[in-house]
């Protein structure tokens, strides 16, 4: 094998190593993480202080031994009648100039051969020992030389001891901190594993109802999340629900035409003889199938309201649209024998969905001729900051019960009920009352049965986004 060869395959090794060593590290669990870089940052932290401690003790010994060193020389050199040999772990001997010792004696291992060190504490390592030393000279009547006092530091024996307690002490801490910082870490990371068992429950259950209890006095980033998976959960679920809402509204709306559909279809082909009666069965079909794709059209414009939160808004001549829509009703409410009456003022301008508008004052005048005896009266006025809009009949109106039902969705009275007189699924109502509140507005309905039915929608007219 060729040196480019063993390069490469060395490289292969190297990169197959790295791959496994990051797919282990990734299986490990997050608690286990976090406390392994807490406890590595722990360990280096109590090194760094354990090293600075040991420089500093030693330092600290020898600052004191020469202190002491130099105390204990002088206060002896003022009357040398009270020498000692030794005395308080510091050995005295008391040398000619020449340096022959005449009283006392130097600790094992000093150094026979020494510089003299007067004014300052002189120092000399040997046989693994520190030892200080300090001269004073020695001014008596008969006798001239040199006072020394010398002190010996067990360096090994100490450094090990210490060593030995730092190590000891270390250990004990770290073993201890790991513990509680897992514990502690655990503890807090205790929402996490209930979000993933959530999680993990609602996707075995398919149940969006489920949610993740949130602490109660802690708001901190595990909060935060909670309450942000929370709301996330509640968006799938409204969002479920309008779904589930929808295909259940379409099932049950859809069932009674294609019923008929097919009934019509089955009894032109078995019985219908003439072409009188396949036009008839034919126009039945047509009816039903108008009305499913008046049903499909209501449903598909409710979903988009439900699932769209902001609309693009600009300004809206309101006074314009509604006299082009008064404009646009007063032939066919002629052709019903119907009073259409319209009393709207200058310059009503708001900021807003136009189209959504113009559809939910449609609906409101579609309804009005649906049930009004002779009569519809549309209004537009300031009030103060507000845009009031008042649509009313003088129709069969509405029980006081059902006032506060009506704008529900599928939602029908019983004089509604009729789908072949007025052709309702219950669905305008209800597009009416989330047009009016994605504009930040209100709808209220007032009726007195046989007598008149209004309804009022109230906008701002000073806003300028809708959210």
């Amino acid at each position: 094998m060729s040196s480019k060869q063993k390069s490469n395959q060395k490289d292969h090794d190297l990169n197959s190593m790295s791959g496994a060593l990051a797919h282990l590290w990734n299986r490990i669990p997050l608690t286990f993480k976090i406390m392994l870089w807490y406890s590595l940052f722990l360990c280096t932290l109590l090194i760094s202080m354990s090293i600075f401690y040991y420089n500093y003790i030693g330092a600290a010994d020898a600052i004191e031994i020469r202190d002491r060193l130099q105390q204990q020389t002088l206060m002896m050199s003022t009357d040398i009648r009270k020498f000692k040999p030794y005395e308080d772990g510091i050995f005295y001997l008391v040398y000619t100039e020449d340096g022959m010792i005449t009283k006392g004696y130097a600790p094992d291992g000093f150094p026979n051969r020494s510089t003299i060190s007067l004014g300052r504490v002189g120092e000399i390592e040997s046989n693994g020992l520190t030892f200080y030393y300090y001269d004073v000279p020695i001014n008596a009547p008969n006798y001239r030389g040199y006072l020394r006092a010398i002190a010996s530091q067990k360096v090994t024996a100490k450094k090990g001891k210490t060593i030995y307690a730092l190590l000891l002490g270390n250990i004990i801490a770290l073993v201890v901190s790991s513990l509680g910082g897992y514990l502690f870490i655990k503890q807090g990371l205790k929402p996490l594993r209930k979000l993933t068992h959530t999680a993990k429950v609602i996707g075995k259950n398919n149940d969006l109802s489920r949610r993740i209890e949130l602490p109660e006095i802690a708001k901190d980033e595990v909060y935060e999340l909670t309450t942000t998976f929370n709301r996330m959960l509640s968006g799938l679920e409204d969002s479920s629900n309008r779904e589930k809402q929808f295909s259940s509204d379409v099932s049950h709306e859809l069932r009674t035409p294609i019923s008929v559909i097919q009934a019509e279809s089955e009894y032109g082909i078995k019985y219908a003889k003439t072409l009188d009666e396949m036009r008839e069965g034919m126009t039945h079909i047509l009816e039903q199938a108008k009305f499913m794709s008046s049903l499909v059209s209501q449903l598909l414009d409710v979903a988009r309201l439900e699932n769209n939160y902001e609309i693009n808004a600009s300004s809206v001549n309101i006074t314009s649209m509604l006299n082009n829509i008064v404009y646009d009703y007063t032939r066919l409410c002629a052709e019903k024998n119907i009073t259409i009456n319209a009393s709207i003022a200058e310059d009503l301008t708001i900021t807003g969905h136009e189209i959504s508008l113009r559809r939910t004052i449609t609906n409101l005048i579609d309804n009005a001729i649906k049930f009004t005896k002779s009569t519809i009266t549309i209004t537009a006025k300031r009030n103060n900051y507000y845009l009031v809009i008042e649509v009313t009949d003088n129709g069969i109106g509405i029980e006081e019960e059902n006032l506060t039902q009506i704008f529900h969705r599928m939602y029908q009275t019983e004089q509604s009920r009729n789908k072949k007189s007025n052709h309702g699924i219950g669905l305008g109502l209800y597009f009416v009352d989330k047009v009016v509140r994605l504009h930040h507005g209100t709808i209220i309905a007032k009726s007195e049965p046989n007598v008149f039915t209004t309804f009022t929608i109230t906008l701002p007219l000073t806003n300028q986004a809708l959210q």
